[in-house]
């Protein structure tokens, strides 16, 4: 028995409800194009279930610091203090990545108002 392809609505409709919100956005760049759109756990997915919703770019560069990060030191349980640790770095990549994005939006503000006068 063969599978009839979603229309476009449908697709849609599947990424609203993977992304847990009809209004998704990346949180670092403000791509809005659900078929764009991931989920990112801050942490690792190992290590909590925190996601953000991210454009496919800013998910591929979190997830490269990620491995970045201590590994840990065995497969099996981490611990809450590891758990923790890999929170706050995952946080702070996610922060900084936001940071960098204000300081560009900014310059380009400003870049603007000047050619304006």
């Amino acid at each position: 028995m063969s599978r009839q392809p979603l229309d476009r609505g449908d697709r849609l409709e599947q990424q609203y409800r993977r992304l847990k919100t009809r209004n998704p956005v990346c949180l670092i760049c403000g791509e809005s194009n659900p078929f764009c759109l991931e989920l990112h756990h801050l942490a690792g997915n190992q290590h909590h279930d925190d996601v953000a919703v991210v454009c496919r770019n800013c998910h591929r560069k979190l997830t490269d610091q990620q491995h970045d990060h201590i590994p840990p030191s065995n497969s099996e349980g981490h611990g809450p203090l590891a758990t923790i640790g890999h929170y706050l770095l995952g946080l702070a990549d996610f922060v900084l990545m936001i940071v960098n994005t204000l300081r560009e939006f900014g310059r380009q503000l400003i870049a603007g108002a000047y050619a304006a006068e």
